[in-house]
């Protein structure tokens, strides 16, 4: 079974709650010509049936971003946590 174009099978290594919005630290293979393998994605739905969007998009309370650097991602998902709280 293959994946719709533009998404990839997510491997989540963290998963939080803030206020009710789900914020995900995980691995995937972006096959967008990107060395990205890092992920921070965040808001209801954003993992549907276990696949993220290979493209960045960042809103408010929805969005997922990719990173190359491991430490990068980290520090966005400890960062986002905290942005939601202050909301």
């Amino acid at each position: 079974m293959s994946n719709p174009c533009g998404t990839t099978r997510a491997n989540i290594l963290e998963k939080t709650e803030v206020r009710g919005i789900p914020v995900y630290f995980g691995t995937g293979v972006n096959p967008v010509n990107s060395p990205a393998q890092f992920f921070v994605a965040w808001g209801k739905g954003v993992l549907e049936g276990g696949l993220i969007r290979t493209f960045n998009n960042e809103q408010l309370d929805y969005g997922f971003l990719w990173f190359i650097d491991e430490e990068e991602a980290e520090a966005k998902y400890s960062d986002l946590q905290k942005d939601l709280m202050k909301e």
